[in-house]
Formats: structure tokens, sequence, C-alpha cells
């Protein structure tokens, strides 16, 4: 199954006036039904249409897995792996083969990427992917993957990395191992959040002024120019921190800092089911290999430019995370680095003293800089979900002049702040990581499909089945291991929350009930933020 495309005409004088006037025929397409959602899409829609513009390079498709990857995990959870290997052998083996896993997923990735060059990732790879066997049960998984994205995985990460960059931030401003919670939420907010006067929030809208989200909210919102030249801003503050840490580390061993590596697998566990917990951590330090495909319609020469992107930035990634595990253990002991809340934090104030506090703002905006890629690709992952009925239509449309799905951000931004508010998000990670892997095992099963009724595809690359099977496995194994090994709450939650959206599904979607006032909402939505419906960009 394919959306239906067209092109964007040049608009009359009245095309506008015509657009509004027509909004509620529009919103009816809102929840149809897979059979009837091609059909007649572009009976439904506006006239007036306008593309998302490719302005992805492969640099930049480069800096934007970097910017997803190389967050909070490799600065503060390397002892998660620790911990469940017992040595410092095992440790680095489990650190290269989550590398590994990482690139065999990718590259899954970038296959039915450029199969299905849609923007959405594993909801377009459910849609059209298993859609092809069975329309219905392709169309039931999409909706599954989109709600979870929506109400877990994106915003929790989002706010995962903002409290990151709070806590970071703080410390290295403070001097303080620990600021208070209360203004590390306070900035965490201020910076993915809405700007507290609600009234200038919307005066500014109305007006046109400006697009005003809090920082990282006004720049994604304003210009997908402006937001992509960040993220490379963020991309080199990384770099600079990593390479700082593992210049740091080359030093000490050439001082003769070499106690610790020299215990190799002493103390290995033998659990396999540990070891699962083990690349739990791992692979959460590796995750954002595959946000790239979120933007495809953005990205320039996908079919080349994807999967080039993938390899180049994760192979950069595996070498980057071994040699910085390497340096982390000049410093520290087993037991120092299991009792380090934040371990590059821990590691600079060895061997950079008053320096420290370089380190801290240097990670704090590494871990910025991922959450600013995350509400990128959120954005644009929220705006499809609404382009197939699965979000209210209102989320997929775009700015007219900014040409920035707008709404999409602004639900992002209002769920991340949301998940900002516990004073304790630590306890999320670990069924994100758990729902994470359910999605990436049914989009690799969705590869394999694609391979027999998309046989005729044009592939740039092409996965062997034993290796798409192969990675069914890891994901079943990195479902169910970590539950009986440590069974916990929230894996039972991240059921209950997507048989909750089952239910929402079957009235909404199946039933097509619809919420008395929403269209006239919709409408009011569309004429204040001077909104307009997008289409698929097609172009290579």
């Amino acid at each position: 199954m394919s959306i239906q495309t067209n092109r964007a005409e040049t608009s009359s004088p009245n095309a506008h006036t015509d657009v509004i006037c027509n909004q509620e025929q529009q919103l009816n397409s809102i929840s149809r039904p897979i059979e009837e959602m091609n059909s007649d899409r572009n009976e439904t829609l506006p006239n007036e249409k306008k593309t998302l513009k490719r302005h992805l390079g492969l640099f930049s498709g480069i800096s934007f897995i970097l910017g997803m990857i190389i967050g909070s995990g490799i600065f503060i959870s390397p002892k998660g792996v620790l911990k469940e290997t017992e040595s410092i052998g095992l440790c680095l083996v489990i650190w290269a083969l989550c590398g590994l896993i990482s690139i065999l997923g990718a590259l899954c990735y970038a296959e039915i990427g450029t199969v299905i060059p849609l923007s959405g990732s594993s909801l377009a790879y459910m849609r059209e992917g298993i859609g092809s066997v069975h329309a219905r049960t392709g169309d039931v998984l999409a909706f599954i993957v989109n709600w979870a994205n929506t109400f877990i995985l994106l915003p929790s990460s989002a706010a995962i990395l903002s409290l990151t960059f709070g806590t970071y931030f703080l410390s290295g401003v403070t001097n303080s191992p620990s600021p208070p919670i209360r203004f590390i939420k306070m900035l965490a907010i201020f910076v993915i959040g809405l700007l507290i006067d609600s009234f200038l929030f919307l005066f500014l809208f109305y007006t046109k002024m400006h697009d005003d989200l809090g920082i990282l909210g006004t720049v994604n919102g304003i210009s997908v120019t402006a937001s992509n030249r960040l993220n490379i801003i963020f991309v080199i503050s990384k770099t600079v921190t990593i390479l700082a840490i593992i210049i740091g580390g080359l030093v000490r061993i050439g001082q003769g800092y070499t106690e610790t590596l020299k215990s190799g697998f002493d103390g290995t566990a033998n659990n396999p089911l540990r070891i699962s917990l083990a690349f739990y951590s791992g692979l959460w330090a590796y995750g954002g290999w595959a946000s790239l495909n979120s933007v495809t319609e953005e990205l320039k020469n996908p079919k080349r430019n994807l999967w080039l992107s993938i390899v180049v930035a994760l192979s950069s990634v595996i070498v980057l995370y071994l040699f910085t595990n390497i340096s982390y253990f000049t410093v520290m002991n087993t037991a120092e680095l299991l009792s380090a809340d934040a371990v590059a934090m821990t590691w600079g104030e060895t061997v950079l003293g008053p320096a420290v506090r370089a380190l801290t703002i240097l990670v704090s905006f590494s871990a910025l800089g991922s959450a600013n890629a995350t509400i990128y690709a959120s954005g644009r992952y929220f705006m499809v979900g609404a382009r197939y009925g699965y979000l209210p239509e209102i989320f997929s449309c775009i700015q007219k002049q900014r040409l920035t799905p707008l709404p999409s951000i602004v639900l992002m931004t209002i769920l991340s702040i949301i998940y900002c508010i516990p004073s304790n998000i630590g306890n999320l990670i670990g069924f994100v990581s758990f729902v994470s892997w359910m999605f990436f095992g049914l989009t690799f099963l969705a590869t394999i499909f694609c391979k027999f009724t998309k046989a005729n595809a044009d592939r740039v690359i092409k996965v062997p089945i034993p290796v798409i099977i192969f990675m069914i496995l890891v994901s079943i194994y990195l479902v169910i291991a970590p539950v009986i090994s440590s069974p916990n709450i929230g894996y039972l939650v991240a059921i209950i929350i997507l048989l909750v959206g089952l239910v929402f599904y079957y009235l909404f979607v199946f039933r097509k009930i619809q919420l008395k006032g929403m269209k006239k909402i919709n409408i009011f939505i569309l004429e204040l933020f001077n909104l307009t419906m997008s289409t698929v960009n097609t172009e290579e």
C-alpha cells in the first residue's frame, strides 16, 4: 500500500480562502479505514499542498545519526554493562557486540528504508511491509507503533536527555555534584518546553512574528535548516568531548595506568540472562541508529545517503565507544566505576581537576544535541502518523512559510514536558528498551516480507535473509530474557499502554468514531497558525 501523492500547484489569490471553506470536508478523513484511505485521500485534502524540502546531505545524515547516538549513554551508563558482566574483558566485548548488532540492524533498516522511502520509520514499515502481506494486520501494528512512539518512546527519550543536560550543566556551573532537582527540571523544561507566558506564545504565532517553543522547539519549529545547523554544532561538541576523554585515556596509558585493564576477564559472569541485561545497557547507549529513517523524505538521494550515513556513523561510534571505555578504566577500577553516578564527571575530576567544569558543560551539550535530534525526528514522525489517520489530521499539517510540521513539534514538546515532571524517570528506561526491541523485531520481519512482496523494488543494499533472521532472534532474546532475569513492573505497564492503544484503534480507526467539536477546533488551529496540508515528497 502507498500514500497517494500530488505535487503542490501554484495557488490563486483566493486559494487560502477556498482551503478554509473546505476544512470540514478535509477533516472527515481522520481515522479512515485503510481500504478507503488511499482511494479518496486526494478528494478530502485541500488543493493547496506543499512538501518537505530535501535538504539533508550525506554529512548532515551522518551528523544526525551521531547526534542521536552519542548522548547520555556513554557518559552515564557504562556501569550498567560492567555490573552484569563483572569483568573488564567481557564488558569491552559486549560494547563491541552491541555495535555490531546495531550495524546489522541499521543495514536491515537501510534496505527496507530504500524499498519504502517514507518518513515514519517503523510505522511506515509496518503498514507498507507487513501490510503488503495482510493489510489489516499491517495497519494495526502501524497504529501501535505510532501509539508507543507518541506516548512512551520519543517524549520520554527527549525528557531523559534534557534532564541529563540540566544535571551536567548545573553541576558545571555550580560546581556541585548534586544540584537541586527542581532547578534541573526547570532548566530541562525551559530547553524543550513551551514559553511560560501562553498568551504571548499564541500572540506571537497569530501575528506571524515568531514560533516560540522554548530553545529546541523554536529552532525545530522555525526552520529545518537552522535545526540541521544546530545539530551539526552539537555533534562537533560531542565529538570534542569524546576525543578529550580518549586522548586523556591514551596519555594515562602511556603513563602506566593500566592496572585495571590488565585484569582482563577475571570474575566474568556466566549467567546468560544477566548478560542480556548488559546488552540492554550497551544497546541503549547505541540507540538512535535507525533515526535517519524518520526523515527519509528530507534526505537528498536517499537510496545512496541512507545506508552510507548509517554505516559510516555507526562504525565511527563503535571505535569511539571502545576507546572511551578504555579511557574510563585507566582512571577507575570496577568498584569505583560501579559507584559513579556520572562516569564522565568522575573521570574528569581525576584527569582534569578544576577543568572538569568544562567537561561537564561539553557533556551537557552532548545530551542537548541528542534531545534536539530527537525532537527533530519526532515532529516528522507524528506528522506521518497523522497522514495515516493514527493521530488527528491537524498533525499532518505544516506551517506555510517555514514548511515545518509545527503541530507535531508542539505535541512532542508538550509530552516531553510531562515526562520531565516526575522526580525519577530512570525507571522509564527499562520499559523504553523493552518496547523498542519489540518493534525492531517486527521491522526486521517486515524486511523479509518485502523481499517477496516487493521483489522488484530497486534496492541499493540487499541484506541476506539469514542475517535478518538472526536480528529477529536477537530481538526476541532482548525482549524475553530481561523479563525472566529481572521482572519489573515497568514491563507490565508497557504492555498495558499498548493494550490501551488497541482499544483506541478499535474505537477511532476501525469504528471511525468522531468526537464532537473536533472539526471546529482543527479548523481554528489551521487558521490561527497559518497551516496547510503536507504531501509526500517523492523527488530523488
